[in-house]
Order: C-alpha cells, then structure tokens, then sequence
C-alpha cells in the first residue's frame, strides 16, 4: 500500500527545490561581461562557495583560498556575490582611491531588526543622513572632548574591575578574567550612555537586551545569503524570536530614555536628547534614531574592547618576558603616583602601547572588517567589480602575512616600536579600526579605556597559570562572527601586588 506523503514532507521538499529554481532563473537573466571577473574556488549550485567555510573560520579560510587565487577574489555567497580583498595594495585602492565608490554597506536581517532598520551609524547607507551621523559623531559623541569627560568613568570602573578580580582570587582560585573584562567594559559604556540615571536594575535589564541582540548579529540568516528567501526566515519562526528581542530592547530603551529627558546629567543620550530638541540638524533625529546611534555604542564599545584586553592577557601569559617587561615599565611609571593620575601617565607607557598594538595585530576583534557595497561597476586589481558586490577585507590575513610582517605568527611588540604604523588606517597591513570614510569614528573612545584596563591589569595584579598549566597551554581557538572573541574565556590565578580597598 502506498503511503501519501505528509504536508511538513511537502513543504520540505518545496522549500529545498525552490532555492535551486530561483538560482537557475536568476542566472539567466545575468548579463554577461567581456571584463574580468576576479578569479575564485568553484562554486556549487545554490550555496555557491559556502561549503569551503565548513574547514575552518572565516579568516582562515578566505586566507587560504587567496593564496590559492589572489589577493582581489570572487566568490558566491548563496545568491550574494562577493569579492574579498586580501593584500595591502587591494585594500589600498578599495579604501582610499576608489574609497567613495565603496562607501556603502549591505543590509542585513539583523541591522534592519537591531539599528532599526539601518539608521544607525555602522550599517546606514552612504549618503547625506550618514554623514550627518558622522558629523554627530566626531563633533559631539566622541570627540576628544567628550573622550576626557568619560575620564572619571574610566578611572571608577577599572578600579572597581581591579577590585573584582582581587576579591575573586581570594585564596588562589583562577578568576574567569573574561567575564570580569566583559562587565568592565559593559559598565563604562553604560555609565557614559546613560550617566547615574540608570539603575543598576535597570542598566541590567539592557545589557541582557543588549547581549540578545548582539547575539541574533553575528553570523547570517537565510535571507542574508538568499535574499529571494527571505520568507523561510518568517516560516522556521527566526524572525518572530528577533522581533521579540527587539520589543524587549525597546522597553528598556524607552524607560531609559525617560529617566534621561526627565533628568539631563552629563551622558550621551543627554546629548542625543538636546540635539533633538534644538532641531537644527538637516535630518531631524527622533528617538528612534537616538537608539540605533546607542546601540551602536554598545556593540562597538563593549564586547570589542573587551574581546581585545583579552586576547592581549592571553599573549602576555603565553610570553612571559613580554609580560615581565610591560609590568616592569608600568609600575616603574605608575610608582607612588594616585590612582586618579594613572590616565595621565599614559603616555610615558611606551612599552605597553607596543604591547597593544602588536595584540590588535595578532587578533583583530573584527578581522573582516564591516562588508563595504559596491555603488557602482569599476574595477579593483585590473578585475571588475559589479555594482552591488559585497566586498570584504581580510585585515586579520593581511596583519598575519609574513610578506609584509617578520615573524608575522609571534608576539613582537617591539615591531612598532619606530612608531610608523598607527591606528589611523594609513598602513593598509594594520587596519585595526579599517580605514576610510566608513572608518570606526570611536577608535579613540575605546582606546582611552583599552589603555587603562591593561595598565592597571599590569600594575596591581601578578598573574600566573592554574596549576600544571604551561604558556604553551593556554588555548586559543577563537569564534568568528562579526567579531572573532576567545572560545573559551581566559581563566588565570590572580595574585594582588598592590591591594585597591573593596569599594566600588
């Protein structure tokens, strides 16, 4: 007897048959170019080269396949086409020369949930609204003057973080260092956000949010591989669990929002709020506006820096003379001066910003950078580009090269220590914060608090492995999204060298 097939049979082969169908149509009506198109891995029907992203993490792959087909390469990401730039020259001529052509940025299923729907200052598209947002940004948000009214943020977070991880260490027990940086870095960015207005209830309440959002972002969806699909997102149900993220976030958003118009202290949504109200802007921010630019600030300002002073820890330990060494210069500098002078001292920490740099180098917390958009047909490399490619650069294959880097696989801080390669994007083999117009405008917001994390890390703490551990132990598989964090969160005995009295 022969059995009818099931309606959830039906659907499935319904939905896995139509993929290849809208593929084969969209394909035909493609035009054909006598031009180059860049060289690249095969490609399968439908999925296009996902499959090759099944061996390893995303950097590491893409790395591999350039070497294999070139620094400027094609690939189909499901129905995406996309070109991935891996040498310094390529970058060059994407970020600088052709800079404005690739100013733009895909949308995505998250950013439209999360920065409703692209108005915030990451993933906005390239024209006058954005600019306005980068204007807001460089002149108000994070300028150098508001990077020093944070000062005494900074200065009461990481002391307290210092006095965290003493009181966690408490008769030699390892300390989960990544969890005590995340909350370090989660509070600054709050504090500066909101000011005293937030409870810490309240202030809970996001960050939970915050970290569901983020979440739901770092990797893609259906319809962020094939648009045309973008209904299986609705019919598995994902859609409907990140709008009810998203409805959540905006409860707590509104009622911080409320204590923030209600009591106008020093913060950046105070600042956001006066903007609004004095109008004087060419596009009229609202409050809608006001937390896509917030959220943005968290998911730039938290995990990235923390991620960062965490992967830094992690090559200190695994380095033992380097880590002797920066100790050696910090509490050399910091040596009988007050707590509240430490920020000041910064600059004599020459040492430690080498220590810095060479860790962004080694570990990018973004190592593919934000995908750029194609404007309009050119060409990169001498292939051709067509309007509506996305484009990646590989910044963590281009930092790890040994044909622009000695030794590009060890931990040399001593490398910039001519002091020619900065944070500033000219260097196309360190792109630590990209380069460009759609450059991150918040570098020095975060790394004014980076800086002092790792100093006073360096300066009240000694630090040694759990017991039977050696350097070469210390694991460092990393998880790739739009930010590449540790696996597994740094876990280290913590033995004070100066005690910080238990306040916070």
């Amino acid at each position: 007897m022969e059995m009818e097939p099931s309606a959830a049979t039906l659907l499935f082969v319904f939905l896995l048959s139509l993929p290849i169908l809208v593929t084969l149509l969209s394909r035909k009506s493609t035009p054909t170019s006598k031009k180059r198109r860049p060289p690249g891995p095969w490609n399968l029907p439908l999925i296009g080269s996902l499959l090759h992203f099944l061996k390893s993490h995303p950097p590491v792959v893409l790395r591999d396949l350039a070497n294999k087909y070139g620094p400027v390469m094609f690939l189909r990401m499901g129905q995406i086409d996309t070109v991935v730039i891996s040498s310094p020259p390529a970058a060059e001529e994407v970020l600088r020369e052709k800079d404005i052509t690739f100013a733009s940025r895909p949308s995505t299923v998250a950013s439209e949930f999360f920065c409703y729907q692209n108005r915030d200052v990451a993933f906005s598209p390239y024209g006058a609204y954005w600019r306005m947002l980068r204007k807001l940004c460089t002149v108000e948000l994070l300028s150098a003057k508001m990077v020093r009214q944070v000062a005494p943020i900074r200065d009461g977070e990481t002391l307290c973080l210092i006095r965290n991880i003493q009181a966690a260490g408490r008769g030699g027990e390892p300390v989960n260092l990544g969890r005590q940086l995340l909350s370090c870095s989660n509070s600054i960015t709050a504090q500066a956000a909101f000011g005293q207005v937030c409870s810490s209830e309240l202030r809970d309440q996001f960050l939970t949010s915050i970290a569901v959002a983020l979440n739901f972002s770092g990797g893609f969806t259906i319809g962020d591989v094939f648009p045309s699909l973008r209904f299986i997102d609705i019919v598995t149900g994902f859609r409907r669990k990140m709008w009810r993220a998203r409805l959540q976030l905006d409860d707590v958003f509104d009622k911080i929002i409320a204590r923030c118009e209600a009591q106008r202290v020093d913060s950046l949504v105070s600042v956001l709020l006066r903007i609004r109200d004095e109008g004087d802007l060419e596009f009229p921010i609202g409050t809608t506006n006001i937390k896509a630019i917030i959220l943005d600030m968290f998911a730039a300002g938290t995990e990235t820096t923390s991620s960062t002073a965490e992967w830094i820890m992690s090559e200190l330990m695994r380095n033992p003379d380097v880590m002797a060494k920066a100790q050696a210069e910090v509490r050399r500098v910091f040596n009988n001066v007050s707590p509240q002078d430490h920020e000041a001292k910064m600059d004599e920490l020459h040492y430690i910003k080498m220590v810095i740099k060479e860790g962004m180098r080694l570990n990018p917390v973004v190592p593919l950078l934000l995908p750029r958009l194609c404007r309009e047909t050119c060409e990169v490399g001498g292939f051709q580009v067509i309007k509506g490619t996305r484009v990646m650069i590989n910044a963590w294959a281009m930092a790890r090269s040994p044909e622009y880097w000695h030794d590009a696989e060890k931990f040399r801080p001593e490398r910039f220590e001519d002091g020619m390669l900065d944070f500033k994007g000219s260097r196309f083999e360190y792109l630590p914060f990209g380069a460009g117009r759609r450059r991150c405008p918040g570098d020095t917001f975060g790394l004014a608090a980076l800086e002092l994390i790792i100093a006073r890390l360096l300066y009240y703490i000694d630090w040694s492995l759990p017991v039977g551990m050696q350097p070469d132990d210390i694991d460092m598989e990393m998880i790739v999204g739009v930010t590449a964090r540790r696996k597994n969160q740094l876990h280290l005995v913590a033995s004070p060298y100066k005690v910080v009295p238990m306040q916070c």
